[in-house]
């Protein structure tokens, strides 16, 4: 499954407003995941586990609304420096990270369908 999902981060990191592509665990770890080349990450490494965390439960709270509004099919926040990206991924989170330019509908569907 990791080979999988990293030939998917490869697949994602080819577009060029994406800076960071990765896979979570329910517990907020990173399974498998990098940043584009020549990217110079915006959190440490501490932060980053944090922002996955948080990441992950706020997915896990919007699942609790499926069955009437039904599934989330992706969120996104938009920040002054970056665009974040969560997809469900059968047991897996992906995590997204984005130029602040990013076009999120258009985006969000071009990941969708390399899902």
């Amino acid at each position: 499954m990791s080979d999988e999902l990293l030939q998917k981060c490869k697949l994602i990191l080819k577009e060029p407003e994406i800076r960071f592509a990765g896979f979570l665990d329910m517990m907020g770890n990173l399974v498998v995941g990098s940043f584009s080349d020549g990217i110079k990450p915006l959190k440490d490494d501490e932060e980053r586990k944090k922002m996955f965390i948080e990441a992950v439960l706020r997915i896990r709270t919007r699942q609790d609304f499926d069955e009437r509004l039904g599934p989330v099919e992706y969120a996104a926040a938009r920040r002054k420096n970056v665009v974040t990206f969560t997809f469900i991924y059968g047991d897996k989170v992906l995590f997204i990270s984005a130029e602040p330019t990013v076009d999120i509908d258009v985006t969000a569907r071009k990941i969708l369908s390399l899902l």
